[in-house]
């Protein structure tokens, strides 16, 4: 007697394994990173109005550390509604990175120039560093890839194949006119009925 195939049965995995995929979107990832950018602004902002955190300071004197500070508490709602509702409040979302340039650039121009230690704003700047770039990625990744691109030759080339549409000026052969009414004269009237 021959025996058949045995029982495909799957057989048990490790309880440690999982085979799970997660996938996130850009759209998801930029909303995580807008939270998570409105928690560390509100932290940073709080720690500079209170002079709570020497690690987060710039440096310089209390009064201009507590306006900055003061400003980055600010921003917070507007990063709130950034994730709340993303496409509603589109046009801010220039913000967050205008807000991560605004810490950065001033702050390596002091570095360069000689008037900062690193290590008075070391903290703030290389995570304002992080969040830009983590910001420009996704805001790359959540567009197409044609997106960028900045010659129209290929627009160009399939509307010179296509016929123009003379339907918006009224010269399409397609249009069926009205008939034309004989002239009105002597001989074309009909006799009284």
């Amino acid at each position: 007697m021959a025996r058949g195939p045995q029982s495909a049965l799957p057989t048990p995995q490790p309880a440690g394994r999982d085979d799970a995929i997660a996938v996130i979107s850009a759209y998801g990832a930029f909303r995580v990173l807008l939270a998570l950018l409105a928690v560390w602004t509100f932290f940073a902002g709080f720690s500079l109005l209170t002079q709570g955190i020497g690690a987060l300071s710039f440096g310089g004197d209390d009064a201009s550390e507590r306006v900055i500070g003061a400003y980055m508490i600010v921003l917070v709602p507007i990063y709130g509604l950034l994730v709340w509702r993303r496409e509603e409040y589109r046009l801010l979302l220039w913000v967050p990175y205008a807000a991560q340039i605004a810490i950065i650039l001033p702050t390596l121009w002091d570095l360069l120039r000689g008037n900062q230690d690193f290590g008075d704003s070391a903290l703030l700047l290389v995570v304002s560093i992080i969040f830009f770039v983590l910001l420009a990625y996704l805001w790359r990744a959540s567009h197409p890839v044609g997106f960028f691109d900045l010659g129209g030759d290929e627009e160009e080339e399939e509307d010179e194949d296509e016929e123009p549409d003379m339907d918006e000026f009224g010269d399409d052969e397609d249009e069926v006119e009205p008939p034309r009414l004989p002239p009105s004269g002597p001989a074309t009237r009909l006799p009284p009925v």
